[in-house]
C-alpha cells in the first residue's frame, strides 16, 4: 500500500507512529518492531522495496515494514507499507490504524 504524506514528515515521527501502530495492533508485528527505511524516491525505490519485502519474516514475527520515500522538507513524500501474506487481510484497516497511531498524544509536537 502506498500513501502520500505531507512535506516535512520526519523519520522520527514516522518511526514513533509505526511503533505506536504495533503497540495498538500487535498482530501486525509479533516481534514488537516495525522497520522503517528512508529512501530517495528517485534513486532507491526498487532496492528499498525489495529489502522491505525480503525483511518480512513470519518466524521472527516481522510481518510489516515501511519505506518512506522522502522527497525533502518542501515536497510531499510517500510511505509504502509492506505486509506479510498472513496479515494482508488487514491491509484495508492499516491506514486508518496508522492515522490513529499518528494522532496519539505522545507523538504530538
Amino acid at each position: 500500500m502506498t500513501v502520500q504524506v505531507r512535506a516535512g514528515l520526519g523519520v522520527g515521527r514516522l518511526a514513533a507512529a509505526m511503533d505506536s501502530l504495533v503497540e495498538l495492533h500487535p498482530e501486525l508485528c509479533r516481534s514488537g518492531f516495525a522497520h522503517v527505511e528512508v529512501a530517495d524516491p528517485a534513486a532507491a525505490t526498487p532496492a528499498a522495496l525489495a529489502r522491505a519485502e525480503a525483511g518480512l519474516d513470519l518466524g521472527a514475527g516481522i510481518l510489516m515494514q515501511a519505506v518512506w520515500l522522502d522527497a525533502g522538507p518542501e515536497r510531499s513524500g510517500r510511505i509504502v507499507l509492506v505486509l506479510h501474506d498472513i496479515v494482508a487481510d488487514r491491509l484495508p484497516r492499516v491506514l486508518p490504524w496508522l492515522v490513529q497511531a499518528w494522532k496519539q498524544p505522545a507523538l504530538v509536537g
